[in-house]
């Protein structure tokens, strides 16, 4: 294997032979022999690769070379559709090697027949006639049924909820239309393939159904490549707890009606209950008041009527779950509406006394148009553990950020892992010629109300130094509108965040070649600008999440109540791999260059900065802005 995984990558192998200015790695191909031994033993393997290791081939090649039946899951929907439609189309053709290869996503990504003729027949959704006709025309065309391929509805509209399926809402094989399925057809390729490119929430909604036990998503592997896995644990905490949203209770409403006027058109007490249900959503959610906000439900239960209110809903809910059973055996479709009323029942009951389970957070997240109550766990590692027992397979875990100073302690305390080989390939890019570390001097803390004046003045001093061509990356909306407000005037293009969609804003930002793209969260990860058009990102501080946010809070109440240091343990480590997450944005290429701006004067005055500092690349620091100057001028000339 060693020999034939140096014929792949060294220099005059077979990616060169595939690939434009490939250049060979030291890290990547010992990055790819780590991960052939993993698979070969049916290990544990917890690797950070540094940006430019070339990580995606590296585990792509020994998983296809194998000869094992290998899940490779990603973080987002897009790199999904980069593995599957760019990547693993170039090995097959560079590598010779036969292999089937299936794109396997959450069953709400693909049409489904029998939602959207029910939707063609609803009178609510008579406005969007015309694109459901489309879409009915589509499924003659497509072969995949998923709706990123076409370009006829926004993920953000409300036909897509009504022509897909949740687990809820399926009438698996007794569906009237189950033949030309396309979730179907996409979950048999993926039991027939070798290698099967999933996502995480995909992997994590498997996990809870197996966990407890309401059967799987997935069919079985013999190993699973978890990319991307610092976001692992962030959505495992998602879907190992329960939610209910006023939305899918709407939707059961809804269904409710359709079925009945289909199987049972003289039982129209059904849809009187529904009618019930949904007006006590609707004051339940009146009653939260007009904010879009997160609060802990017990919180939000001291508010006057909420008790009652949820009290209200209940009891609606309970009679026409009532209804549902008595007209179960008249249709699949009643049948299972009376199965989801249940389990929404199940749900609430969560939230009916609004105190905290052994190891559950209840919090509410009320928007302009609903609600959804959450019941999170404080801590997942359990289940992981458990469940990683079970599926007793090969396990890789990589990501150019899981470690803090150097150190793995965090992203495997959180999944519950213990005895998983642990590697660092750092990034093989010059950090030292190819990037200045300018940390400015600002005489005051960010929490001052002066502190957004001096972040205001250094980006308009680094970005005429830089002449446009800079990311600046904020902690919150109001220093990213407080400093575009400032810049209104600016003689470089502005990108906003929010101003247009992400794909577009970038695509904008790489045209003009000396933009300026101001963002939050989203733009700190998973953006890829290679060359000039990108050469400084700003960091207004450290990114440290809000203490506001219910889970965090909860966590760090219950690990204060249990004598820990929740600043030190839980609020550092996060704050680290975001920042690294930012950082990255920077050298995307070995011909890159480019200025770091960290304004947080904490990084130096506070004894934690520290370890932020240990966990970033070497680079030469100063805190001098004509250094700035001078690195960009030497590159100018």
């Amino acid at each position: 294997m060693e020999h034939q995984l140096q014929h792949i990558f060294s220099d005059g192998g077979l990616l060169s032979q595939h690939i434009d200015a490939y250049a060979a790695r030291e890290q990547q191909q010992e990055m790819a022999s780590t991960i052939a031994t993993t698979l070969a033993e049916g290990s544990l393997l917890i690797a950070e690769a540094g940006t430019g290791t070339g990580k995606t081939f590296a585990y792509l090649v020994p998983a296809i070379l194998s000869g094992q039946k290998v899940f490779i899951s990603t973080g987002t929907k897009n790199l999904q559709d980069q593995l599957f439609r760019k990547d693993i189309p170039l090995l097959r053709k560079a590598l010779s090697i036969p292999f089937r290869a299936a794109l396997l996503k959450g069953r709400s990504n693909y049409l489904c027949h029998y939602r959207l003729n029910n939707a063609k027949n609803d009178p609510l959704a008579q406005q969007y006639a015309d694109v459901l006709y489309e879409l009915d025309d589509w499924t003659a065309q497509t072969t995949t049924g998923d709706l990123s391929e076409s370009d006829l509805l926004e993920q953000v509209s409300p036909i897509w909820s009504k022509v897909t399926s949740t687990i809820d809402n399926c009438l698996g094989q007794e569906c009237p239309n189950y033949a030309e399925c396309f979730i179907s057809e996409a979950r048999k390729k993926a039991q027939e393939a070798d290698i099967v490119v999933i996502n995480h929430h995909l992997l994590m909604s498997d996990m809870a159904l197996k966990t407890s036990g309401q059967g799987e998503v997935l069919p079985s592997a013999d190993a699973y490549i978890i990319d991307e896995a610092h976001q692992l644990p962030e959505i495992a905490t998602q879907f190992l707890g329960s939610r209910i949203s006023s939305h899918q209770l709407q939707e059961l409403c809804r269904d409710c009606i359709n079925e009945m006027s289909k199987d049972a058109s003289d039982m129209a007490v059904i849809g009187d209950y529904a009618g019930k249900v949904e007006s006590s959503i609707k004051s339940l959610r009146l009653s939260l008041g007009d904010r879009e906000q997160r609060l802990p439900w017990q919180q939000l239960l001291e508010k006057l009527g909420v008790e009652a209110k949820l009290a209200d809903l209940i009891e609606n809910l309970e009679q026409l779950t009532e209804q549902l059973e008595l007209a179960a055996s008249r249709g699949k479709g009643l049948e299972q509406c009376h199965a989801r009323s249940l389990l929404l029942l199940e749900t609430l009951s969560f939230f009916e006394g609004g105190s905290e389970t052994d190891n559950l957070i209840l919090w509410a997240e009320t928007r302009a148009n609903g609600v959804v109550l959450n019941a999170t766990p404080y801590d997942v590692s359990q289940y992981f553990q458990k469940w990683l027992e079970v599926e007793h397979r090969a396990w890789v875990f990589t990501s150019a950020t899981l470690t803090v100073a150097g150190r793995f302690n965090n992203f495997s305390n959180q999944l519950g892992i213990s005895d998983a080989h642990t590697v660092i390939w750092p990034s093989p890019f010059d950090f030292e010629k190819q990037s200045l570390l300018y940390m400015p001097s600002i005489p005051v803390e960010p929490n001052d109300d002066e502190y957004l004046n001096h972040i205001i003045d250094i980006s308009k001093d680094v970005i005429e130094h830089s002449k446009g061509r800079t990311f600046l990356l904020f902690t919150s909306y109001k220093a990213l509108n407080g400093v575009a407000e400032a810049l209104s005037d600016s003689d470089y293009p502005l990108m906003i965040q929010g101003s247009a969609s992400k794909a577009n804003l970038l695509d904008e930002f790489r045209r003009h070649g000396n933009a300026v793209l101001l963002g939050t969260n989203s733009f700190w990860e998973g953006v890829d600008v290679r060359g000039e058009a990108l050469s400084c990102v700003l960091i207004d501080k450290i990114p440290f999440a809000s203490p506001g946010d219910p889970i965090l809070q909860a966590k760090i109440d219950n690990l204060r109540e249990r004598g820990g240091n929740p600043f030190s343990a839980i609020q550092i480590p996060s704050a680290v791999i975001q920042l690294k997450q930012g950082i990255g944005r920077l050298i995307r290429d070995r011909n890159d260059y480019g200025v770091l701006v960290l304004c947080d004067p904490r990084f130096l005055t506070k004894p934690y900065g520290k370890q932020f500092l240990r966990s970033l690349p070497a680079m030469p620091i100063t805190q001098n802005i004509d250094d700035v100057a001078s690195f960009f001028d030497a590159r100018a000339n």
